[in-house]
């Protein structure tokens, strides 16, 4: 199982760094042995929830608990990214 996280910097989003990066990143981990990858956003990041499903992570559910950040309410989104060669063998 492995944990994904990533940060972009403002000046550079809009630009396709996180979606080039996941890409390349999802091409290596496939022919590894990991078998499942996690990773949460936030509910107001779009962009980071685009960016996972079009890597081919499943949304799995969004938290009931409510935080704040820079004054908004929010709550986590997680997503699963599952290795097609370990679907395949159950």
């Amino acid at each position: 199982m492995g944990h994904l996280g990533y940060r972009v910097g403002q000046v550079h989003t809009g630009k396709g760094v996180a979606k080039r990066a996941l890409k390349l990143l999802m091409e290596l981990v496939t022919d590894l042995d990991i078998k499942q990858i996690e990773a949460k956003t936030t509910t107001n990041n779009i962009a980071s929830q685009k960016v996972l499903e079009n890597n081919g992570f499943e949304y799995i559910e969004s938290s009931d608990e409510e935080f704040e950040m820079d004054g908004q309410k929010l709550n986590f989104v997680y997503y699963l990214w599952t290795n097609k060669r370990f679907r395949l063998l159950n």
